[in-house]
């Protein structure tokens, strides 16, 4: 029998299958005594809000979030969006499930990903710049985590994959960038786009339920980021100070505002082009999530989405064909 997957769940369906659990909350209800749970369950093929309206205590302490659980139910429609309201739900036998048909993971093959990284270090042509990229991809356990680590939480790139593909479409875009303004220093700001997030493994932690750190919590990705490199700053006698403060300065300000968790604004055309490089890829991709996910009964418009305070078009011949070599390797 064919596997269950969450894009294939619409309203009035039975449901039997396999699933992730990305979160859960247990509330109490209002109108009447007693408990009920929010769950949010996934797989490689989305996400859907499910609720546990009866024994929702004995649910709660026998699932945790990460867990890989089988469930029965039926998927209702609230608010236009279906949910699926679980009838019974009991944590899956270790080995009895694919866990690469519950994770999301980047339309890219991880050899795909790594050719392109090295791709990109290569590129790099600055003695200094180049030796600081090489401490890091030559650091096999840097780079298994690279290679696996999701960009985000929820927001974008949030699978399997996601760092490093975000990491190298903002590559993709700086190059661009490079060849309308030729006085800007290509190494420094390729340098600057490999870098630029990879505080975020030690910002997320988790696979199936990836969420924050203790770090994460308490510094974020900005200022993990910076530290991963002035630790391997140091591990290279005599680099020129004013290089790595230019570095330093575009790492800290990719953000581009305070008030979006940046310690200072962007003062250099550098730093300038990676914030909205960045900030470019990112919210793309989440347009193309929505776009992707489409509305409910086959509306032209998505549902509010918060993040970006606003609906978004989904309508006929919106997504073009897609480009065959996003953040790869330059011509």
């Amino acid at each position: 029998m064919p596997r269950q997957c969450v894009s294939d769940l619409a309203p009035n369906a039975r449901v039997d299958g396999v699933f992730a659990v990305k979160s859960k909350t247990l509330s109490e209800y209002k109108q009447k005594p007693g408990k009920f749970m929010t769950l949010t369950l996934a797989d490689r093929t989305g996400e859907i809000a499910a609720r546990i309206w009866d024994g929702a205590e004995e649910a709660d302490a026998r699932i945790a979030a990460g867990d890989v659980v089988v469930v029965e139910g039926r998927v209702d429609e609230y608010r236009g969006t279906p949910q699926l309201v679980v009838e019974s739900i009991v944590v899956a036998e270790e080995g009895s499930y694919d866990l690469g048909e519950l994770v999301p993971r980047s339309e890219r093959s991880t050899q795909e990903l790594e050719l392109w990284l090295q791709a990109a270090v290569e590129e790099v042509t600055d003695p200094w710049l180049r030796r600081l990229l090489d401490l890091f991809v030559e650091d096999e356990q840097f780079k298994t985590r690279l290679l696996t680590a999701p960009g985000a939480k929820s927001l974008h790139h949030a699978h399997v994959g996601g760092l490093l593909e975000h990491t190298l479409s903002v590559v993709h875009i700086v190059r661009s960038v490079c060849h309308l303004y030729p006085q800007m220093n290509a190494d420094l700001l390729i340098t600057g786009a490999l870098l630029h997030d990879i505080g975020k493994l030690e910002e997320l932690e988790g696979l199936l339920a990836v969420d924050y750190s203790d770090e994460g919590n308490f510094l974020g990705h900005v200022v993990l980021t910076d530290r991963m490199v002035c630790e391997k700053l140091r591990m290279i006698p005599d680099f020129p100070p004013h290089l790595a403060n230019l570095l330093s300065h575009m790492l800290l300000s990719h953000h581009g505002e305070r008030e979006w968790g940046a310690p200072v604004v962007p003062k250099t055309m550098e730093a300038c082009a990676l914030h909205y490089a960045d900030n470019m890829d990112a919210r793309l991709q989440g347009f193309r999530r929505v776009i992707e996910a489409g509305a409910p009964s086959g509306a032209s418009w998505s549902p509010y989405v918060s993040s970006y305070q606003r609906t978004l078009y989904v309508g006929p011949n919106r997504v073009a064909d897609e480009p065959e070599a996003s953040g790869g390797p330059g011509e």
